[in-house]
């Protein structure tokens, strides 16, 4: 992936109408137009308000084939 960025994939979760899905964070942590309290990643580093692609869209469907496959692998 371009310049060391890690693009969150996590799951899979429990889905109420699917079953089970995939989380896809395409946003680089604290990257973001708010610093909620409750946020579960802490402060805000970063408060930005313009839009950006953060991540080519092949990165982001190179990073769900590679954590649909562990998952895979592990079930």
């Amino acid at each position: 992936m371009s310049n060391e960025r890690k693009i969150n994939i996590f799951g899979p979760v429990p889905s109420r109408r699917l079953g089970q899905s995939l989380g896809i964070n395409n946003i680089p942590p604290k990257n973001c137009t708010y610093s909620c309290i409750y946020c579960q990643i802490g402060r805000t580093k970063n408060t930005t308000f313009r839009r950006k692609s953060f991540y080519k869209p092949e990165e982001i469907k190179d990073a769900v084939d590679k954590k649909i496959k562990k998952t895979n692998r592990t079930n």
